[in-house]
């Protein structure tokens, strides 16, 4: 059988793009030193980021649509892993 929709398309409402961005600011909160200046302002720009890619997700989804439950699980869990590492941002300062 031959599938007819593009990679691209499949990819859209995936939710995937913020997470390559939240996992390195899960490590950081794990491993460095939290009294660290250097670290929080790395963490506070990886979160920034996590939120513009958040932001380009709801802008694609807002478009197409969101079809599958999966995607909706993966919507679910990148809003409660970043609202997560805003609460953990925040406990540091």
């Amino acid at each position: 059988m031959n599938d007819t929709e593009s990679p691209r398309a499949t990819a859209q409402g995936a939710w995937a793009l913020p997470l390559p961005a939240l996992a390195p600011l899960a490590a950081i909160g794990i491993l460095a030193d939290r009294a660290s200046t250097l670290w929080s302002s790395i963490s506070w720009v990886l979160w920034a980021v996590s939120v513009i890619l958040v932001a380009v997700e709801w802008t694609l989804v807002r478009r197409r649509g969101m079809h599958r439950s999966a995607q909706w699980g993966m919507c679910i869990l990148v809003h409660a892993i970043l609202a997560w590492q805003l609460a953990a941002l925040l406990m540091r300062v």
